[in-house]
Order: C-alpha cells, then structure tokens, then sequence
C-alpha cells in the first residue's frame, strides 16, 4: 500500500514501536511469511486487519509498507505477515533480507475489511494471489468461532506453485463440509488480472445462481477486484454490501 494511502487511513502518525523476527517461513519461491513479536506492548486487531512496517531504507526513511496479518490475534502476542517479492520493489527486497532475531519498527493496527459483526450472511470470499492473506486469517477465525455457518473460497493464483495456503485449506475442505473451497490457476501476470476476473465470475455464476443472502469480500488488486464487485451489483447486491481490499 502507498504512503499516499497510509496518510489517508491515518496510519503515518500513529506511534511505532519495535518487533523481533522470530521466524522467517517460504510459503512459495516469491512469497515469504514472517512472525514477529511487538516488544513494547501486544497488538490487539481482528482478523483482516494490518499493520505497517516502518523500514530504515528509501530516499527518506522510512519507507512505509502495510502488510496484512495472516492469523488471528494470538495469546502470545505474535503477529504472523505475509508479503510477495516485488521485482523491484524496495520494501519487500530489504524485507526478504531478514533473519531471526531481526528487529522491525512498526505500527497499527488499521483496517475495516473485516468480517461482518454480527454474522448473519453466509461468507463469500473472493482472493487472487496474496489477496488470500487477510481471508486466510479470517477463516482461521471462523474456524476458531465454530459458528457452523457455509463458507465458499474462491481463490485465483498465479500458478500451481504459488498458491500459498492452498494445501491448508484443501485440507479444511475435505475435514469440514461447511467449507467450500474453489481454487482456479491463472498467470503471474497482472495484465492477465481481468481475464482472471472473468474466469472467477464464471465459477460465481455456478456457485452463487440468484442468492442473495451472501456477504461477498473480495481481496486482490484493482483490475481483478473490480470486475467481481460489478457482477455483484449487478446481481442485485448494494455496493457497500461487497467488502473490498485492494493492494494496488
């Protein structure tokens, strides 16, 4: 996300604090999981939510990156991110350089593509790419909650190696028959986005027909994003009703 739209949801004059790196984890060849630990005072967030990570690098430091939790709020107070390695990209190059027992300035949390409270539609989320990681999260929540309630993934990834996630929740689409999971394999390619847009509206056709007591949450870039929440609206369902995030 720019520090145009950091300023924006308020997050460049939060306080930061410092965070350990506890463990570093590959979730595929361009996808790096970090688990950090706030060493000030814990973070309280819901799931969805992110923070910023405030990096000693750029023309003017610090260059600010967010970067989505990709578990619910935990006991121990460790934050698990997830980020891509941009080509290029300054932010995610100096963080794939980190190691245990690196430290990291950050702050938050911030944030409202969260789940509906209280619950009383049916989940629909909708990711491409690391789009996943603030659902994975809230579905880990769901999970945690045990409200019994239909959840549908409709997950588009670039390619089969990755899909990150994509083990864990075939998984939990096997174990629990409330959890439906569709994943679709696209390109690692973002002028491809809309035809993975198209692809998904295809699968939703199918899977939706004329329902309309679901509440839709799409997470991917802009012009995959965009497409989906038209099809909803044009279904019948209140812009505001379709969740979005977007980190483009």
């Amino acid at each position: 996300m720019g520090e145009d739209a950091l300023q924006r949801h308020g997050i460049m004059a939060q306080p930061t604090q410092q965070a350990e790196i506890l463990a570093v984890r590959n979730l595929s060849p361009h996808v790096r999981e970090l688990v950090v630990k706030p060493l000030e005072h814990p973070i309280a967030f819901k799931a969805g939510q992110w923070v910023s990570l405030h990096l000693p690098i750029g023309k003017k430091p610090p260059l600010v990156r967010a970067y989505t939790m990709a578990e619910p709020e935990q006991a121990s107070g460790e934050l698990v991110l997830a980020f891509d390695r941009v080509p290029g990209g300054v932010g995610s190059s100096y963080l794939w350089t980190l190691h245990e027992g690196d430290r990291v300035s950050l702050a938050g949390p911030v944030g409202s593509f969260v789940l509906p409270e209280p619950p009383v539609k049916d989940p629909l989320f909708i990711a491409r790419y690391t789009g996943i990681v603030p659902i994975r999260c809230m579905i880990r929540r769901l999970v945690e909650l045990k409200l019994n309630r239909p959840v549908t993934l409709v997950y588009s990834t670039p390619s089969e190696d990755e899909s990150i996630y994509h083990k864990e929740l075939e998984a939990l689409g096997r174990a629990d028959p409330s959890f439906t999971y569709v994943r679709l394999v696209g390109a690692d390619d973002h002028s491809r986005a809309g035809a993975e847009a198209e692809a998904v509206i295809e699968r939703l056709r199918g899977l939706v027909g004329s329902r309309k007591d679901l509440a839709p949450m799409l997470s991917g870039i802009k012009a995959f994003v965009r497409p989906i929440r038209g099809f909803f609206t044009e279904m019948g369902y209140e812009r505001k009703a379709v969740r979005v995030e977007t980190y483009d």
